[in-house]
């Protein structure tokens, strides 16, 4: 199994501010760092007839913010390279898919709080309020999600359950994603 979960948001700016260098960079890490992984473990399951391949994308890829087209641009080139890899591989007995998870309560959404509680002297309890109402108002749940709930859907997804599972998209996002 290979879970492909490294990923950084980059400057939470507009397109007019980011700097081809910004731009390198969350694509360097968020995209290309899954294609070299992938590139090298994907031959020893196909050898084997069995893999599991699970790309932490985001609801960015799917419904983008204003800002940070960057890294809403990675997510959503992961989305289409799942689906690229599932009919490459699944014929060969490794499974492609993606989880995308909205608003989850890790270091680097504490982070991007904390970026936002400075810029409009919030606290970080105000800014999340802020950002949740501004960016993420289809939440139905009214809350962030945790890294728990994140992992359950990559479990089952890796598990034996989900063995008629290739080239989807499991979102775990609340509710986020305003359309179908």
């Amino acid at each position: 199994m290979l879970v492909n979960n490294a990923g950084i948001l980059g400057s939470i700016s507009s397109f007019e501010d980011l700097t081809d260098d910004e731009w390198l960079q969350v694509f360097n890490l968020n995209l290309f760092s899954v294609v070299k992984l992938t590139r090298a473990i994907v031959p020893y399951m196909t050898q084997q007839k069995w893999g599991r391949v699970i790309n932490l994308s985001s609801e960015s890829g799917l419904q983008p913010d204003a800002v940070m087209p960057h890294y809403s641009a990675t997510k959503a080139a992961l989305l289409n390279l799942t689906k690229s890899l599932s009919k490459a591989y699944g014929q060969h007995g490794v499974l492609v898919n993606s989880v995308s998870p909205a608003f989850i309560k890790t270091p680097m959404v504490e982070a991007m709080l904390a970026q936002i509680a400075q810029e409009k002297e919030f606290t970080v309890e105000e800014a999340e309020t802020y950002f949740l109402k501004e960016n993420r108002p289809h939440i139905e749940l009214r809350r962030g999600g945790t890294s728990r709930e994140v992992a359950a859907a990559v479990v089952f997804l890796a598990s034996e359950a989900a063995s008629f599972i290739v080239g989807t998209n499991l979102r775990v996002d609340g509710g986020s994603v305003a359309s179908i």
